[in-house]
């Protein structure tokens, strides 16, 4: 990492903390059977129930192989169910079962230490302004447009 160069550091900050916010949260969920990446998803289905693999590989930006190896792991875990689509049987919907929905509020509980823990100190100004950072960083990578290969 180049100190010289703020735009480097900055974006290395930025990835380090997010990566260590997730580890943290992943902690405090190891018990609960959800595995880092699985929030998200869980997230997805609390906003909309019965969603397919692929309107969650969509929403969730990652590819439906990805999917397909997180939905055996959770349904393994008995945190979500497939089931057919009543109008074509060629594809299956996705659901939270009882226990899934139970983890998701355990998730988001452990979501909300995280980010006690993340922002001890702060100033509520502080947390405003950076909201409003990461609100028009947000927008400007959701412009971007990668090239074809």
């Amino acid at each position: 990492m180049n100190n010289n160069r703020p735009a480097e550091s900055l974006t290395y900050m930025l990835s380090q903390t997010v990566k260590l916010h997730h580890y943290n949260t992943h902690l405090m969920l190891r018990d609960q059977d959800v595995h880092q990446g699985q929030p998200p998803l869980l997230f997805a289905l609390s906003r909309e129930d019965g969603q397919t693999q692929s309107e969650l590989a969509e929403k969730l930006r990652i590819t439906p192989a990805t999917v397909t190896v997180m939905l055996k792991r959770m349904e393994k875990n008995k945190l979500l169910q497939r089931r057919p689509d009543p109008k074509d049987q060629r594809k299956s919907r996705v659901f939270l079962t009882d226990k899934g929905r139970v983890t998701l509020e355990e998730v988001r509980k452990a979501l909300r230490i995280s980010e006690t823990q993340c922002f001890d100190g702060f100033e509520e100004e502080e947390k405003v302004i950076l909201l409003q950072y990461l609100q028009r960083m947000q927008a400007n990578l959701n412009r971007f447009v990668p090239p074809e290969r």
